[in-house]
């Protein structure tokens, strides 16, 4: 069995030395849903206003109009056609289409603009060259307008690449490569029963990415803070200036933090082989076998990345990057223009943090104090 945990842990931050850029404080939701989730692990807003949310805990996707408060439920539990287990992402696709990640079926599922399914397709690709491992698997970080789709695949050593993936044309192509965090490896077990897992060291520094709408994609880079930028034409990218930031320490409270997000949202990809026969199970959080962590039994950095993984990229084609802060503290996300430079930031209100840029807002996800996840749409002047 090999098992890889790869934390998307979003980790808050503090903003430095962006004296010109123009700061806004979100303080009073214009809707917040009195529906509550027991997680919101995909969200995609639709054309027409209403947006779709993947609950995995609760199996459920999700269609809603924030102005009526009104639900329906697309799809339903199961592993058949129209079906989904752990739901998760969400990512737009033309037509109003929608990819849903089935991550309890392994599978991607297409959902058209009327919410019915039209065709699954395996998250393990097998194409040869696509991504390191036994088998190179899909995870979507993002779509263009083209129905394009670009991941990045899993495996091991200190570098990796973001494939863009057009299925019309049945192509894979890199877009640029991306530097990676060592992976802490412990194996158990004997020759016939191997379980070996990977996963990151606490509070990782590594690049991170996100895709635009009309294809671009936007590498922030590490540790020296940057943006550089792709254009969906794939020439040569237009590479940003660095961008000020003070460094976060990590304390007890920030371990603590780390851990409770791992738990909670670390993504587990286990894969077995049985003389030959390879089944795969993935999931959100931590595993009901998998030992708690101590703190003290892990290596910690003195401070956090300067940026977490938590990126989008809006409609208006600016990037959101989360930052770091210290534990318990508002979030808080630079908004960077095409040229690489912060061009604003947005400080969200304490214990909420952001699921999706739309049209008609910014969409943040409020946990309370029992963990129930709320959804709230805020106005951007």
């Amino acid at each position: 069995m090999i098992r890889t945990f790869v934390t998307g842990v979003a980790i808050s931050g503090a903003i430095a030395g962006i004296a010109a850029a123009q700061e806004i404080r979100l303080t009073k939701p214009a809707v917040r849903l009195a529906h509550q989730f027991s997680g919101i692990n995909g969200f995609r807003e639709l054309s027409d206003g209403r947006v779709l949310v993947a609950d995995g805990i609760d199996d459920a996707v999700l269609r809603v109009d924030l102005a009526t408060g009104k639900i329906d439920t697309v799809g339903r539990a199961g592993p058949g056609p129209g079906e989904y287990k752990s739901p998760d992402g969400l990512f737009a696709l033309p037509a109003g289409a929608t990819l849903l990640v089935d991550l309890g079926n392994a599978r991607m599922s297409v959902i058209d603009a009327a919410g019915k399914h039209r065709e699954s397709f395996p998250i393990a690709q097998g194409q040869p060259g696509a991504g390191p491992g036994p088998v190179p698997l899909v995870f979507p970080r993002g779509t263009d307008s083209r129905g394009r789709i670009y991941y990045q695949p899993v495996g091991g050593g200190d570098s990796g690449v973001v494939v863009r993936w057009d299925r019309a044309a049945a192509r894979f192509d890199t877009v640029g490569r991306v530097k990676l965090p060592p992976l802490v490896t412990k194996t158990s077990g004997g020759p016939n029963n191997r379980n070996v897992r990977q996963q990151p060291a606490p509070y990782p520094t590594q690049d991170s990415w996100a895709v635009a709408p009309d294809g671009r994609v936007a590498f922030i880079r590490a540790p020296v803070y940057r943006v550089d930028w792709v254009p969906a034409t794939g020439s040569k990218p237009s590479l940003g200036k660095p961008i000020a930031a003070t460094p976060v320490p990590v304390r007890a409270a920030e371990k603590k933090e780390y851990l409770a997000e791992v738990a909670a949202n670390g993504l587990s990809v286990s894969i077995e082989n049985n003389n030959g026969q390879v089944s795969m199970r993935f999931a959100r959080g931590r595993r009901e076998d998998d030992d708690e962590p101590e703190p003290d039994g892990m290596e910690w950095p003195e401070a956090k990345p300067v940026f977490t993984g938590a990126t989008a990229v809006g409609p208006d084609g600016r990037l959101w990057v989360e930052r770091s802060v210290g534990a318990g503290a508002a979030r808080a996300y630079d908004l960077i223009g095409p040229a690489g430079e912060v061009v604003g930031r947005v400080v969200a209100p304490v214990g909420r943090r952001l699921v999706g840029v739309g049209t008609k807002g910014v969409y943040l996800r409020h946990v309370d104090a029992d963990g129930v996840s709320y959804l709230e749409r805020y106005d951007l002047p």
